[in-house]
């Protein structure tokens, strides 16, 4: 006798009817258990490489949403060139990709005292998430020992 509740669900008649992000969902849970499972690791794995790895297995979970996001932004910025090479078309401002990209790449801090202040300000957060991360690992490993 043939049980069809051993077979994968990908396999089975109601794969059919299942819709595409039920499907995406069902694809992704291997990736979501990994990531509990990376955060469920002992010691001595730190928290600051676990929020790292956490942060690559999310763009990857993220990358069926992001893919056609980017193709279609890539799209747009060829048609937008070519409307405004060619045919002289101008885009509005909330609509002007190739503008912003060009804005973007050519921005820079011109005032030395606010430059200095964005780096304390990147030191000062990179500090405090190292010092975090690192009081968590301390605070399970001085539980591990309490329990254990």
């Amino acid at each position: 006798m043939h049980k069809t509740w051993n077979k994968p669900f990908h396999k089975r008649k109601m794969w059919k009817n299942v819709s595409n992000p039920g499907k995406m969902v069902y694809y992704m849970q291997p990736l979501v258990e990994h990531l509990f499972d990376i955060w469920m690791q002992p010691l001595p794995f730190p928290t600051l490489l676990k929020f790292v790895y956490s942060c690559v297995l999310l763009f990857f979970i993220m990358l069926p949403i992001l893919y056609p996001l980017l193709v279609l932004l890539l799209y747009y910025g060829i048609l937008q060139y070519a409307g405004e090479r060619h045919f002289g078309v101008v885009p509005p401002d909330n609509w002007d990709l190739l503008g912003a990209a060009s804005h973007l790449w050519r921005f820079q801090v011109t005032n030395k005292k606010y430059l200095l202040f964005v780096t304390m300000y990147i030191d000062r957060y990179r500090v405090i998430i190292t010092a975090i991360s690192s009081t968590v690992d301390y605070m399970r490993m001085a539980l591990c020992f309490v329990f254990s």
